[in-house]
C-alpha cells in the first residue's frame, strides 16, 4: 500500500513538474508597433507574432502611432503580467518611464528598430550610422560633390535622428554639398504632407540646379517626393537616396524616368526572428553572446534592381517564422 501511494506521490509530482514546465514556457510577450505605414512595420508585425507563437509563447500585439498611446499600451501590458516587451520603430528612449517601470517588475525589455536605452535588455536593429553613410555616400558620389540638398525626416526617430547625422558627417568633407531645404514629415500620414512640401520646395526654387538632390530618411519619404518632382516635370534635375529597401522604393526606381536612384535594404523579417529568439533565450534563463545584434544591409541601386519576385511586400511574408525554433 505505501509502495502504491509512493507511486501516485512520484507520478503526480512529475505531472506537476511538467504542467509547470509547459506553463512557463507559454510566455506571454507584450509586442508595440509604431504604425503600420510602411513595409518595415507591416512585415515586423507579422514575423514578431509568427515568431512567438512558434516558439509556443502567447502574442499581445498592439499598434500605436504616438508616443501617448504607446506608453499606454505599455502600461497595459504591464497589467497583464507579461513576460516581455518588444518596441518596435521610433525610440524607445520616448517611452522611458512605462518601461523602467516594465524593467523593475522583471519584465524583459527588446527593441527591433527604436534604438537603444540602459534599460534594454537586447536590440536588435541594422546599422543605422552605416546606413545613414551609405546613402550620403552614394547621393554626393552620384553629383560629384556637387549637391543642392532637400533633407526629409522626423526627430521623433532615433534611427531617423542617426540616419541624419550620418549626411551631416559625410558633409564635412565636401564644402560643396549643402542643406537647401528641411522637410519634417508628419506620421503616419507622411506621403501627403511630404508631397505638399516638397511642391512649395519645388515652387521657391525654380532655377535647375538650384536644388538637385533629395536625401531621404525612409524610402516612403523619397517616393513621395519623386511623386512631386515628376509632376513638375523635373525628373532630369534630381536624384534622390533613401533608406530601408521598401518595395514602393523599388516599384519607383524601376520607372525609367525615376529620379530615385537607391535606397539601403534592410530585413525586417530576420530582425524580428532574431529578437524573439533573443527574447526567448533570456526567458529561458540563457546568457546572450551579444546585446546589441546588427542584421546585415545591402544598397541598391536603380541599375541592379533584384527581380520583381524577390521585392519585400508584406503579403510575401505571411507565413515567415510559422516554423521557427529555438537553437
Amino acid at each position: 500500500m505505501r509502495k502504491t501511494l509512493f507511486v501516485m506521490f512520484v507520478g503526480a509530482l512529475v505531472m506537476g513538474l511538467s504542467i509547470g514546465a509547459l506553463a512557463q514556457d507559454n510566455f506571454k510577450i507584450g509586442i508595440n508597433n509604431f504604425g503600420q505605414a510602411n513595409f518595415f512595420a507591416r512585415i515586423g508585425r507579422t514575423a514578431l507574432i509568427n515568431v512567438v507563437e512558434a516558439l509556443g509563447g502567447t502574442a499581445i500585439s498592439t499598434v500605436t502611432d504616438n508616443v501617448p498611446d504607446r506608453i499606454a499600451a505599455i502600461e497595459n501590458f504591464i497589467v497583464q503580467g507579461v513576460d516581455a516587451i518588444i518596441i518596435q520603430e521610433g525610440d524607445i528612449k520616448m517611452a522611458g518611464p512605462a518601461l523602467e517601470e516594465a524593467k523593475r517588475r522583471g519584465i524583459i525589455i527588446a527593441s527591433m528598430g527604436a534604438g537603444t536605452a540602459p534599460f534594454v535588455d537586447v536590440v536588435v536593429e541594422s546599422n543605422e550610422w552605416v546606413m545613414g553613410a551609405m546613402a550620403a555616400t552614394e547621393l554626393v558620389d552620384r553629383l560629384k560633390g556637387e549637391a543642392r540638398v532637400v533633407l526629409i525626416r522626423n526627430p521623433l526617430g532615433q534611427m531617423i535622428r542617426i540616419r541624419e547625422q550620418e549626411l551631416r558627417a559625410v558633409m564635412t568633407e565636401y564644402e560643396d554639398v549643402q542643406i537647401v531645404a528641411d522637410i519634417v514629415y508628419a506620421w503616419p500620414d507622411f506621403f501627403p504632407d511630404i508631397k505638399s512640401k516638397m511642391e512649395s520646395i519645388l515652387t521657391a526654387n525654380p532655377e535647375p540646379g538650384s536644388i538637385n538632390a533629395v536625401y531621404a530618411t525612409f524610402d516612403g519619404g523619397g517616393v513621395a517626393a519623386a511623386s512631386a518632382i515628376r509632376d513638375a516635370g523635373r525628373q532630369d534635375q534630381f536624384i534622390i537616396v533613401g533608406i530601408d529597401g521598401d518595395p514602393q522604393a523599388y516599384e519607383e526606381m524601376a520607372k525609367p524616368d525615376s529620379p530615385f536612384v537607391a535606397t539601403v535594404a534592410q530585413q525586417p523579417w530576420l530582425m524580428a526572428e532574431t529578437v524573439v529568439k533573443s527574447v526567448f533565450q533570456l526567458l529561458n534563463g540563457e546568457t546572450l553572446p551579444r546585446a546589441h545584434i546588427f542584421i546585415p544591409v545591402i544598397l541598391v541601386t536603380k541599375e541592379a534592381l533584384p527581380s520583381q519576385n524577390e521585392w519585400p511586400y508584406p503579403e510575401n511574408f505571411a507565413d515567415y517564422g510559422k516554423d521557427a525554433t529555438l537553437p
